[in-house]
């Protein structure tokens, strides 16, 4: 089973950074960056094939609506 892990790293002239970061076995595959931009604010980056930026304020909204909305499939059952 994998395990994330959240580390913090500064890039040169970059600032600042977080990562989430998958550590199966033996290897580290980086998941999503966390990081501020001097024109778009902060912004959540995905890394894949391609990676996909957009800002952290869409992923907060996507995570509430989440915690509020998404249940296991017993809950309906109930």
């Amino acid at each position: 089973m994998a395990v994330l892990q959240v580390q913090c790293f500064s890039a040169v002239g970059d600032a600042m950074h977080v990562e989430v970061v998958d550590r199966p076995s033996n290897s580290s595959l980086m998941l999503v960056t966390f990081r501020a931009d001097e024109d778009l604010g902060m912004q959540v980056v995905l890394h894949g094939d391609a990676d996909v930026a957009f800002p952290l304020s869409g992923l907060k909204r996507a995570i509430a609506l989440a915690d509020a909305e998404v249940h296991p499939e017993s809950f309906y059952d109930a």
